[in-house]
């Protein structure tokens, strides 16, 4: 007896989409201040970039670099790490894409205006 596989068409997720994904995961970490701006780069880089996001896809496989700002108060190592699961969580259960990398950048830390440095 063999098995009939019918196809019900093509399911294509935008790259901006995947971006915005990982964007929302960042602004959800309480470390993190506000997102960075990714250095121009090359001008015909085929990499999306979004506020702080910068998106490569390679052999099939998502490669993130995320520029954020962080509070000080806060563990920068471990939500570094933190938000390098999440998105590999976020991409593996919202859009099944696997993930090679995440590199986070932290740009500086942002103190309160009450905040001694």
């Amino acid at each position: 007896m063999t098995e009939e596989t019918i196809s019900l068409g093509r399911i294509e997720v935008a790259p901006e989409v995947i971006a915005t994904i990982a964007r929302l995961v960042v602004s959800a970490n309480e470390t993190v201040t506000k997102m960075g701006n990714p250095p121009s780069g090359r001008l015909f880089s085929r990499a999306i970039k979004q506020e702080g996001v910068v998106l490569h896809y390679e052999n099939s496989k998502l490669i993130f670099d995320i520029y954020v700002f962080m509070d000080p108060r806060g563990n920068i190592r471990q939500a570094s790490r933190t938000l390098q699961g999440a998105i590999i969580e976020a991409m593996d259960q919202m859009v099944g894409i696997p993930v090679e990398a995440v590199n986070i950048h932290v740009e500086d830390v942002t103190y309160q205006p009450d905040q001694a440095a």
